[in-house]
């Protein structure tokens, strides 16, 4: 019996994947596809790419503050934690399904906070108040941080394009947009998962972030104003994909990290990466499917989005989801899941309000949006708490 729920928490795993593509497949791409850079279904090509191979290398990331982080499993037996990641996964999945259909880029980050939260309070498991709250500290901060981020970004964009410059000032401007990125990113990379002593891996992040700032170099060379924008949006655009499944990745898979662990006999880094590449299949599914629905949203009823705008906000975006899930390991041993949903709204909104002001947003609509994220947390944590008694009562 414990294996027939356990395989049914797999293909729900495997749903909210999918719903993971379908609903947040607009983060990545909004800016690219709403600047008019990238069509729709080019967009959802690279997206797939960069997002696998994010929550592949990033994943156990935040997967660890997901499974392990917010409630204390130890103490409950294995059909109990098995149910209850069957229900906190079923329920975020229900929520964002319904949202997803409405078009609404809702957070599957809280939708899966909200679920594990559900069972918790229904189980009586004890939540761990610390790492609680720095989850939901970066509910408010994160989009805030990006909406500010993005706003200074299009101010010092729009003074840079705004008069012809040399190559030498175009490079410039690449290396100063993108070697805190790559350095960020290889440093996590060869520090944090892969445990290599921080002197090394400082060395082998400065050789990668000079060979690939080389490469990006190559790619930028000869172009100026609009077209050197668009390039430089391109190239973020697979950073933010990149950024969205190292982080968002644990939403689909997180729950069942521990279950994986204890029925398959895995050490919790095979169980991680197996749920990684489990989930970036479903990823690519939602994102082919119905990722156009709220791509359509974010990208052109939010605000009016050009090459510029579209940069400052997809680079606010990338930076700021990579900053969240990579610094924390360093600070705290485990990242935070924050959302790349509000993330994004955040930096569409900043360069909205610094290029046009109020006028720039259109305020029905972001009011429509900020009602779902609010409802978000309460409406995943009360389908979860109906869904684990219902599916006890069953068994």
């Amino acid at each position: 019996m414990l294996w027939l729920v356990y395989g049914a928490g797999l293909g729900l795993a495997f749903y909210m994947a999918w719903c993971l593509g379908a609903n947040d497949a607009a983060n990545p791409c909004n800016c690219v596809v709403g600047a008019g850079v990238y069509s729709m279904r080019k967009a959802l090509y690279t997206f797939a790419i960069f997002a696998a191979l994010g929550g592949i290398l990033f994943g156990p990331f935040v997967m660890k503050t997901i499974d392990r982080g917010l409630v204390d499993r130890g103490a409950l037996g294995t059909g109990e934690l098995i149910v209850g990641s069957l229900s906190a996964a079923l329920a975020a999945c229900l929520w964002v399904t319904f949202s997803t259909w409405l078009g609404m880029p809702v957070s599957t980050t809280h939708s899966i906070m909200g679920g594990v939260l559900g069972f918790a309070l229904v189980t009586g498991a004890a939540i761990r108040p610390g790492n609680l709250m720095r989850a939901l500290f970066s509910i408010p901060v994160s989009p805030l941080i990006a909406l500010g981020l993005a706003a200074l970004l299009y101010y010092l964009m729009v003074r840079f394009f705004s008069v012809p410059r040399k190559s030498f000032s175009n490079l410039s401007l690449t290396i100063l947009l993108y070697l805190p990125l790559f350095v960020v990113m290889f440093l996590s990379l060869f520090h944090g998962i892969w445990r290599f002593g921080f002197l090394p891996s400082l060395i082998f992040a400065t050789v990668a972030t000079a060979a690939v700032l080389f490469v990006v170099s190559l790619w930028v060379r000869g172009a100026e104003g609009i077209d050197l924008a668009c390039r430089l949006l391109i190239l973020v655009h697979f950073l933010s994909a990149f950024a969205f499944g190292a982080n968002d990745m644990a939403n689909a898979t997180g729950v069942f990290v521990t279950p994986t662990e204890r029925l398959m006999g895995m050490v919790p880094t095979s169980a991680m990466l197996f749920l990684s590449i489990l989930g970036a299949v479903g990823i690519a599914l939602g994102g082919f499917t119905w990722g156009y629905k709220v791509i359509d949203t974010a990208a052109y009823r939010v605000t009016r989005l050009d090459p510029i705008t579209g940069l400052a906000a997809e680079y606010a975006q990338a930076f700021t989801v990579l900053v969240f899930t990579t610094v924390p390991v360093w600070l705290w041993g485990f990242g935070i899941p924050i959302s790349t949903s509000l993330s994004n709204i955040g930096t569409v909104v900043g360069v909205g309000l610094a290029s046009k002001g109020l006028r720039g947003v259109e305020k029905s609509v972001m009011a429509k949006i900020i009602l779902f994220w609010t409802v978000t947390i309460p409406a995943a944590a009360l389908l979860s708490g109906a869904l684990f008694r219902l599916v006890s009562w069953v068994l």
